[in-house]
């Protein structure tokens, strides 16, 4: 899993959400079907999820597996609820509360699954609840109302399997959707610095470090432990490595304490490298 599970009571912000919408809005569910491939078949015909990728070119049975969707939120459905239950654990979970149908929905969300950068088409990660506040954080005001257009709210489930909601400014009418959506550097750049920490984590993986802390306690871990080492400018492999200590001594969150804890590691860190080329000298 890449998120702390659900908390327990998680569907009943979903239907107690849905009740307090105001007369014409309904509540939409952005599903990220790359955790659960297939999902959207469960959820019968009578659902009718819509699927991102459909509108792209070359949409395969199997793209369309992975792809993000729509779905209108039904409380009064039990099987649909179940088929939720599927979903903890993983950050696929936004739940948009808007004046528009899924399909002006769909449409307008599609249009940001593919972003250009720098003449280069990207796959822009936004159904993805890891990314997802950065990204809107990135995005201009203009292109925040293009994102999200008039919805009222939007609610993601966030690493810690709670509800956290993103600062919407409800536009009083949904704008069109856009026919290509574009980033600029400073943007992509820090999209980029935001994924580090996951990035870190799946490389610490391969090295066969492991870790009992919750996802989210991982992720925090990780995160101030990049602030010194970014900040101090180390190689990747001291990067690796001083991540890697913060995993096994889950250290605290004292960015000041930190940054003295990384000054003495380093310098044993020297030190023992230094030990080493003697002995091999």
């Amino acid at each position: 899993m890449l998120i702390d599970p659900y908390h327990k009571d998680w569907l009943v912000y979903l239907t107690e959400r849905n009740a307090s919408l105001p007369d014409n809005a309904n509540l939409m569910l952005l599903l990220d079907g790359a955790f659960v491939p297939g999902l959207f078949r469960r959820f019968g015909d009578e659902y009718r999820p819509i699927l991102l990728f459909e509108s792209l070119p070359g949409c395969s049975e199997e793209t369309k597996d992975v792809s993000p969707f729509v779905v209108q939120f039904d409380a009064l459905n039990k099987s649909s609820l179940g088929i939720l239950s599927h979903c903890s654990g993983w950050p696929m979970v936004s739940a948009v509360a808007t004046y528009e149908s899924a399909e002006q929905l769909s449409a307008r969300l599609a249009a940001w699954c593919v972003v250009e950068i720098d003449a280069q088409r990207f796959n822009f990660r936004f159904p993805d609840t890891r990314r997802l506040p950065a990204i809107f954080e990135a995005l201009t005001p203009q292109q925040r109302t293009e994102f999200a257009g008039n919805a009222i709210s939007w609610a993601y489930v966030g690493r810690d399997g709670q509800w956290q909601n993103l600062s919407i400014e409800s536009a009083p009418s949904a704008t069109n959707p856009v026919e290509q959506a574009r980033l600029d550097d400073q943007q992509f750049a820090t999209l980029v610095a935001d994924s580090e920490a996951d990035e870190v984590w799946v490389r610490l993986l391969d090295r066969g470090i492991e870790s009992g802390l919750l996802p989210s306690q991982r992720h925090a871990v990780l995160s101030n432990g990049l602030r010194i080492v970014d900040a101090a400018g180390a190689d990747m492999s001291t990067k690796l490595s001083w991540c890697a200590h913060c995993i096994g001594t889950y250290v605290d969150d004292d960015i000041e304490m930190l940054r003295t804890r990384f000054a003495l590691w380093f310098h044993q860190q020297s030190r023992n490298d230094d030990e080493a080329l003697h002995h091999t000298v």
